[in-house]
């Protein structure tokens, strides 16, 4: 299959972009809104070079498009490479409005074309595994489900690159859009289910750009936490599943590489080193656009994420406050 690529940030140049080969497809165009960086990295992958979207979704020579832009862009770019015909990889948050979400996903349904997210963990070997034995009942009933997914990473917007990332109306979120809409995809992922409920505290209260979130989330008897931050020195980013058979845990496994343990009430049974989940993730999105069998986020998860995110904003807004 052959990709055209929309955004160059840094998560695509380095992590997806080099991936595309060793999945076993090409990438034949290369969009920037600066023409000297779209021809430095279409050069790697002998790609045309475009720097008008338009033009590259008319004229570029492939079948679907991974988009890597900022989350502002999302909607529109998403829209246009459904128009012109063109089945799409959308990075992560999907959009920042629920209702730009619903829409990409009615639009793609109508166009029969594949639209997917880039919600990464799902091809975590851990993941996987800790899905496989939540379904099959092993655990018994799930009571409480636990993730973090935290660092300390002050971002710093010297590049004009990365300024986008301190503007509310173009990145929708601070921590929780960086890592936790990655920790809420898991647990609907490992769940096989959407959330019933939702509610939420973050600091500083009230802000889209927030630095710390915790999300509260239900799933019928199931209660699950969600913790995502920027001010975390040594986090232990683990997944931890309790249920009345008993408790699993991933160790270290929310994170862009694989160097994660299973441990099974207390005893490791199980080490994950190496997968690139990301060449993964290509490979199942062209399985899905095949109709062969997929793991990947399609847009109606991609769409539940976006919803949840802004609940939990929503929540955190109007809980009141505790007065002794």
């Amino acid at each position: 299959m052959k990709f055209g690529i929309a955004g160059l940030g840094n998560h695509a140049i380095n992590r997806v972009m080099p991936v595309f080969r060793e999945a076993g497809h090409d990438i034949s165009a290369v969009y920037s809104r600066s023409i000297d960086k779209a021809r430095k990295e279409a050069m790697k992958y002998n790609a045309k070079p475009f720097d008008n979207l338009n033009t590259f979704m008319e004229n570029g020579d492939f079948e679907a498009v991974y988009i890597a832009s900022p989350n502002f862009l999302h909607y529109e770019q998403t829209r246009l490479a459904l128009e012109h015909g063109k089945h799409v990889l959308l990075e992560k948050q999907m959009t920042i409005k629920t209702d730009e979400a619903e829409e990409l996903v009615k639009l793609a349904k109508e166009k029969n074309l594949v639209l997917a997210i880039g919600f990464h963990m799902r091809f975590h070997p851990a993941i996987r595994e800790i899905r496989r034995i939540i379904q099959s009942g092993e655990l018994g009933d799930i009571s409480y489900i636990t993730g973090m997914w935290a660092s300390l990473s002050p971002r710093s917007f010297d590049n004009p690159d990365n300024r986008w990332w301190r503007e509310d109306e173009k990145v929708g979120g601070g921590a929780v859009m960086g890592t936790g809409v990655h920790v809420m995809d898991t647990f609907n992922y490992i769940m096989g289910k959407y959330p019933d409920r939702i509610s939420a505290f973050r600091d500083p209260k009230g802000e889209v750009i927030e630095t710390t979130e915790h999300v509260t989330i239900q799933y019928g008897p199931t209660v699950a936490d969600i913790v995502a931050s920027r001010a975390v020195k040594s986090p232990m980013n683990n997944l931890t599943v309790y249920g009345t058979n008993g408790t699993i845990v991933a160790t270290s496994v929310f994170s862009t590489s694989v160097e994660s343990s299973l441990i099974r009430d207390g005893k490791k049974i199980k080490d994950f080193r190496g997968v690139n989940v990301y060449r993964e993730e290509v490979r199942s999105f062209a399985d899905l656009v095949q109709g062969r069998e997929s793991h990947i986020a399609t847009g109606r998860d991609g769409a539940v994420v976006v919803n949840m995110v802004n609940l939990a904003f929503e929540a955190d807004r109007d809980c009141k406050a505790f007065i002794l």
